[in-house]
């Protein structure tokens, strides 16, 4: 009943995707890893012959599949943006706060030494 508890876990990560909030990022991610490791046990351990019942599983396995995919896929977008976002405005704060750091736009040379 490998394949079973192999169900069990996807439709896990299904309700565990639907219910995502990006303010419960980290904890999102902790409890996402934590699944994927322990179905990714669970596949390891998937025997090679399998009957009709068992096709019918997979084939609900590999739905939800695609779908789970699809939405961390969004997910990891976001996250990506948000990264992105950051630098950005950690780079425009730091432009802000020591202006003369960087190349001058007009060449003019500011010695600072006194």
């Amino acid at each position: 009943m490998v394949l079973q508890e192999i169900y069990d876990r996807t439709v896990e990560l299904d309700e565990l995707i639907k219910g995502y909030e990006r303010e419960e990022r980290d904890a999102f991610i902790e409890k996402l890893q934590r699944l994927l490791d322990a179905r990714e046990t669970l596949l390891k351990g998937l025997p090679d012959h399998c009957n009709d019942s068992d096709r019918q599983i997979g084939r609900e396995i590999e739905s939800m599949n695609q779908r789970i995919n699809q939405s961390l896929q969004l997910i990891k977008q976001e996250i990506t943006n948000d990264m992105s976002q950051f630098r950005h405005r950690k780079k425009t704060v730091n432009r802000y706060r020591n202006p003369y750091s960087g190349p001058t736009k007009d060449g003019m040379f500011l010695d600072k030494r006194e």
